[in-house]
């Protein structure tokens, strides 16, 4: 009957669904590496954002994953682990690292016309986008507290970014710039589109087997993104010299945030639902705002707080709910799965 819920692979049904793309249940630890991984990928823009005056798009791609591979073969020598490790699943950190060329790509490009503050706020349609794939392909419910909470935090985002138009469209405008406004906001639509193919890259990650190691997944993923954003270079990219006496310290950080910043995304996705880690990211635009003010002395208009408050607001909620919905499953542990929310 319907309840048969001991069968291991039902792939045609809600519950078969839920059990093959299930969390492996560490909640707060989700939660942590999310925001743990929403400070790192902020840095590692605040980085490409400063080098963007020097080196170009493709450019900058190359330096940010030979600095991140190498970084990674060293952590992967101290741990002593092996260096081919194809596993079950390696098919999709190999879909992963190709896909994250062309999102860094969009999402760079923004900052030719974009501050970092306003492509951040952009990219961070995508938890609204991760919500819905999330329902569709993995089966996961979201209830009216959840999909209320990220509207909210997706409000937010486009209160920040009237507030950023309100402070700075004087020099977007055509006679200020040189570039008339349909320009900028076609560059305004690249980190949106980035914020779509990122959500189907951090969904894919749920398609992986049980019991694969982060690092594992890091370092096929690193492999197939720079073979992929290596003949792009050679064919498409910039040759500008690399200035070492200045910018050594940035092509490293940027290197170490990258494998940082995805390693706490695998654990994330794996640990927590993909609509609460999404939620919870939205915190990555404090992290922005702080940083764009602190390394590139834009300090943000007065109106961004409001957004602010919104997307935490939104975060807070989603945690909450969590966290209530969690309590209640430990409470009918061997019964039937609850409705979320």
């Amino acid at each position: 009957g319907s309840g048969n819920t001991d069968k291991p692979e039902i792939p045609d049904t809600t519950d078969g669904t839920l059990r093959r793309f299930q969390t492996d249940g560490r909640l707060l630890l989700g939660i942590a590496a999310s925001i743990v991984a929403a400070f790192m990928l902020t840095t590692m823009d605040a980085i490409a954002f400063n080098l963007r005056l020097t080196y170009g798009v493709i450019e900058m791609q190359l330096i940010r994953n030979v600095s991140a591979m190498v970084f990674l073969v060293s952590l992967m020598l101290l741990r002593r682990e092996r260096f081919v490790p194809w596993f079950g699943g390696a098919s999709i950190a190999v879909f992963r690292g190709i896909t994250i060329v062309p999102i860094g790509f969009l999402f760079f490009s923004s900052f030719k016309l974009l501050d970092q503050g306003s492509a951040t706020a952009l990219i961070f349609t995508y938890p609204l986008m991760l919500t819905v794939l999330a329902t569709v392909f993995l089966g996961e419910r979201a209830g009216v507290w959840r999909w209320g909470a990220l509207l909210i935090g997706f409000a937010g985002v486009v209160a920040v970014q009237v507030a950023l138009w309100l402070a700075k469209g004087g020099e977007w405008a055509l006679e200020d710039s040189g570039r008339p406004l349909w320009l900028t906001a076609t560059y305004a639509l690249l980190p949106v589109a980035a914020a779509v193919m990122f959500s189907v890259n951090m969904i894919s990650l749920r398609f992986m087997p049980k019991g694969v190691p982060a690092i594992s997944i890091t370092y096929v993923g690193g492999i197939a993104s720079l073979l992929t954003i290596l003949p792009v270079w050679v064919l498409f990219g910039e040759r500008i010299p690399l200035d070492w006496a200045s910018h050594w310290w940035q092509f490293g950080l940027m290197g170490v945030v990258a494998i940082g910043a995805a390693q706490a995304l695998n654990i994330a996705y794996r640990s927590a639902p993909a609509a609460v880690v999404g939620s919870l990211e939205y915190v990555a635009i404090i992290f922005a705002t702080g940083l764009a003010w602190f390394t590139q002395s834009l300090i943000p208009p007065a109106g961004i707080w409001f957004g602010v408050a919104l997307i935490m607001t939104g975060g807070i909620v989603t945690a909450w709910r969590e966290s209530v919905h969690a309590r209640r499953k430990l409470s009918r542990a061997g019964g039937e799965a609850t409705v979320e929310d």
